[in-house]
């Protein structure tokens, strides 16, 4: 789709409000290394390691390899399969277990900032902010650049074998018969109640934010009557499953349909927005509060946003970047392919997500759901 169609469309979901409980309010340096010093002052000694807490096989190991050679900063990571994942460890250490930045959906930083979790960011010391479209700055979850820079943007989808569905899968609705049907024991949903909660909701019509009661107790009744016919919850290892065939249909996100496609054993595999409509996302780095080796953080938040080290992210992880010099940079079979940067008529009938962590009916209906998998 055209980059000012998309946009636009993020420009809008930036000005949207709605209340609090949604957060939608709406080997030696090298001479650049040295010249970003310089701007920040010059006094800032970068630490020797840089303690990262993100999803999994989400930063280009030839970005870390490149990062650590430059500086010399030792890159470590741990994971995490969602959201709440990492808002309940951080909520359990009272704060910072010990990271210096960590990878959110943007719509958890509001809740994240009153929660203490966060560090105001120096936005002076981050030169390559400047590369980022003017859709994905000031946005409602952060209207003053204060406590977020872009990482990258996705939707959360259908992915599945063609070879072991000729007929494909273009709604909610197939895939909810395929599910329960022909299929049953061979799908695998993400480990996300924010990702998970939108394909019910959208089937039957509703918002994917929709709390009212009687639409989350459908959401619930067919989360309920699918749970039998699952094969897993996983947000790591998901394109494994379906590599090897242990798996046919994913409810997921796209990154891993590039190396599927690379893989002649594996280019059958497709990724699809559901016809009904599905989830928009953007995530974001952030610092935490009280972070060990801030200036390594700072460092890396810079370097990640060079636009050829950006445009080697999306190439490696297979989603869209908001980095306008780094999309010039990708090769054009990237540029136009649907699944990283989607189309126009597509992001139409996509919603953006908001924070529904406080929503006690859908946590119940999420656990009840977890709970019954595979029984």
């Amino acid at each position: 789709m055209a980059d000012l169609d998309l946009s636009e469309y993020l420009k809008k979901i930036s000005q949207t409000r709605v209340n609090r409980r949604g957060f939608l309010y709406a080997s030696g340096l090298t001479a650049a290394s040295a010249a970003f010093l310089a701007a920040c002052g010059g006094g800032n000694q970068l630490e020797e390691e840089l303690l990262t807490y993100n999803w999994s096989e989400y930063v280009s190991p030839d970005n870390i390899k490149e990062f650590e050679r430059r500086t010399g900063v030792s890159y470590s990571e741990d994971t995490y399969a969602s959201n709440e994942e990492l808002i309940a460890k951080l909520a359990a250490a009272g704060g910072n277990p010990g990271y210096d930045i960590c990878c959110p959906t943007g719509e958890y930083v509001p809740g994240m900032v009153q929660s203490g979790f966060l560090e105001k960011l120096d936005i002076s010391r981050i030169p390559n902010f400047k590369h980022i479209n003017a859709a994905y700055k000031n946005t409602a979850w952060d209207p003053n650049n204060e406590y977020l820079v872009s990482k990258d943007l996705g939707t959360t989808g259908i992915m599945y074998r063609g070879k072991l569905i000729p007929e494909g899968v273009h709604s909610w609705k197939e895939f909810y018969e395929l599910t329960k049907g022909k299929l049953s024991g061979k799908v695998v949903f993400v480990d996300s109640m924010g990702d998970v909660f939108p394909f019910p909701l959208k089937m039957m019509g509703h918002s994917i934010n929709s709390n009212d009661p009687a639409h989350l107790k459908e959401a619930g009744d067919i989360l309920q009557e699918l749970a039998p016919h699952l094969l897993a919850l996983d947000s790591d290892n998901y394109d494994d499953k379906l590599a090897s065939e242990e798996a046919a249909m994913v409810l997921g996100w796209s990154g891993p349909l590039v190396d599927l496609k690379l893989n002649p054993d594996t280019a059958d595999s497709v990724y699809t927005e559901a016809d009904e409509g599905g989830l928009y996302w953007m995530d974001v780095w952030v610092m935490l509060k009280d972070a060990p080796n801030p200036n390594a953080a700072y460092e890396w938040l810079n370097f990640i946003h060079e636009p050829a080290i950006q445009a080697r992210e999306t190439e490696s992880n297979g989603y869209a970047t908001a980095n306008d010099e780094a999309k010039k940079l990708l090769p054009e079979e990237v540029r136009n392919n649907p699944a990283i940067f989607p189309r126009e008529d597509v992001v139409a009938k996509l919603e953006p997500g908001v924070d529904h962590s406080g929503v006690q009916q859908r946590q119940d209906i999420w656990a009840e759901f977890k709970a019954s998998i595979g029984s």
